[in-house]
């Protein structure tokens, strides 16, 4: 198992039921949050429901979560690198140069 991978919960903000109408409530026990699921009135398997959903599309078939992507930012061009568009080909300039 890869390293970095979190248990899938129902928690999760990204975590859904599939199920029309959405068969998950919120209750709080003894001052922690459970996950009921009203259509089996059972709490809520979590990934191993055939109705949970990812939403992110980042659960992985054991019922975890593959970490979050680190995004690479372009590297920024500098002034000298750009090329003016106005500035037009010496073939083409021959062209219109002879109408």
């Amino acid at each position: 198992m890869a390293t970095g991978y979190v248990e899938c919960t129902a928690l999760c903000k990204s975590f859904k039921c599939d199920k029309q109408p959405p068969a998950l409530k919120i209750i709080q026990k003894s001052g922690k949050k459970t996950i009921w699921c009203t259509w089996i009135d059972e709490e809520c398997d979590g990934p191993w429901c055939k109705f949970s959903k990812c939403m992110e599309r980042r659960m992985t078939d054991d019922g975890r979560c593959k970490p979050p992507i680190k995004k690479v930012e372009p590297a920024v061009r500098q002034a000298d690198d750009f090329e003016y568009p106005d500035a037009i080909p010496k073939d083409i300039a021959k062209k219109l140069g002879k109408r």
